[in-house]
C-alpha cells in the first residue's frame, strides 16, 4: 500500500491506511474502524498499511493481509485476527490483549514490548519473531512456533501451553529447539526465564532442556569475554551435560576406562606374576 505524509499542516507522520491524515489529525477516527473493515471485508489490499497509532477495538479481520503493516502503536485488543497474514509487520509497543490470533503468520514480526496479555495464539507461526520484553501473561500459545523468537525479557508468566515442542523448526520433535541466540548473554537469561516457567508447570523434562541451553550460553558467553572459566565449563558440558545428559556421564566414564586399558596395554605395564602370593585369602 502506498504511503503518504499526513495533510495536516506542519506534521511530518505518514497518514494511516485509507486516510489522508495520520492518527493523532484524524478528524474522524470514530468511523474510521468502520472503513478499515470494510476494506478487509472486500479483500482490499492492505499489505504493508500504515495503521500506526490507530485505535480499533473489538474489531474482526479474518483472513486479512496485513503483511509488512505498521501497527506500532496501535490499539487492537479484543480484534479478532483468525488467519490473518501479520508476517513481517511492526508490533511495537501494539495492544494485543485479549485478541484471537488463531493460525496467522507473524514469521519474522516485531512485537517488541506488544502487550499481549490472555490473547489467544493458536497454531500461529511466531518463527523468527522479535518478542523482546512483551508481555505474553494468560496468553494461550497452544500449538504455537516460537522457533528462533527473541525472547529477552519477555513475560511468560501465566502463560498457557507453552513446551519445548514450541521451540521447534518442524514437525519432528527436538530438532534443534532454540531460542534466537545471536548475543549469548541475553539468550543465557531468556532460557533461564523459560526453565522457570517449566519448572513452575511441573515440566520437568523440558526444564532439564532450558537449563542446558542456559549453560550452553553461559559457556558461550565466558569464551567471548575471554574468561579461563570456560575451559572448565566445556569440560562439564561433555562429560555430563551440566548434569542435564545422564547418557554422557556413562559414555564418559566408558571412554576413559577404554582410554586407560589400551594405555596399560600399550606401554606393558600390567605383567602377569609368577608368585600367586598378590591373590586376597579370606581364610
Amino acid at each position: 500500500m502506498k504511503m503518504v505524509k499526513c495533510k495536516y499542516d506542519g506534521c511530518k507522520e505518514r497518514a494511516v491506511a485509507l486516510a489522508d491524515f495520520c492518527w493523532d489529525h484524524l478528524p474522524e477516527k470514530s468511523s474510521y474502524a468502520e472503513l478499515l473493515i470494510k476494506a478487509s471485508e472486500s479483500k482490499r489490499d492492505l499489505t504493508g498499511a500504515n495503521l500506526k497509532k490507530v485505535c480499533v477495538k473489538d474489531a474482526h479481520f479474518e483472513k486479512a493481509d496485513l503483511s509488512k503493516a505498521n501497527l506500532s502503536q496501535s490499539d487492537f485488543s479484543g480484534t479478532h485476527f483468525f488467519d490473518c497474514n501479520l508476517a513481517g509487520s511492526d508490533m511495537v509497543g501494539a495492544n494485543l490483549s485479549n485478541c484471537d490470533l488463531t493460525h496467522c503468520d507473524l514469521t519474522k514480526s516485531d512485537m517488541t514490548k506488544a502487550f499481549l496479555a490472555n490473547a489467544r495464539l493458536w497454531s500461529s507461526d511466531l518463527t523468527d519473531a522479535n518478542l523482546t520484553e512483551s508481555d505474553l501473561s494468560g496468553a494461550d500459545m497452544w500449538s504455537a512456533k516460537l522457533y528462533n523468537v527473541k525472547f529477552w525479557h519477555t513475560v511468560i508468566v501465566g502463560a498457557k501451553s507453552i513446551t519445548r515442542m514450541s521451540f521447534s523448526p518442524g514437525l519432528k520433535a527436538f530438532n534443534n529447539d532454540m531460542i534466537n541466540e545471536t548475543g549469548a548473554l541475553s539468550a543465557e537469561e531468556s532460557y533461564r526465564d523459560i526453565k522457570q516457567y517449566f519448572l513452575s508447570n511441573g515440566m520437568y523434562n523440558d526444564a532439564s532442556w532450558a537449563s542446558f541451553k542456559e549453560k550452553t550460553m553461559e559457556r558461550l558467553a565466558l569464551k567471548k569475554k575471554g574468561d579461563w572459566n570456560y575451559l572448565p565449563s566445556l569440560l562439564m558440558g561433555a562429560l555430563c551435560g551440566y548434569g542435564e545428559k545422564p547418557y554422557r556421564i556413562v559414555l564418559s566414564a566408558f571412554l576413559t576406562i577404554l582410554t586407560f586399558s589400551i594405555l596399560f596395554f600399550s606401554f606393558n605395564t600390567v605383567e602377569r606374576s609368577g608368585d600367586p602370593s598378590y591373590i586376597l585369602r579370606w581364610y
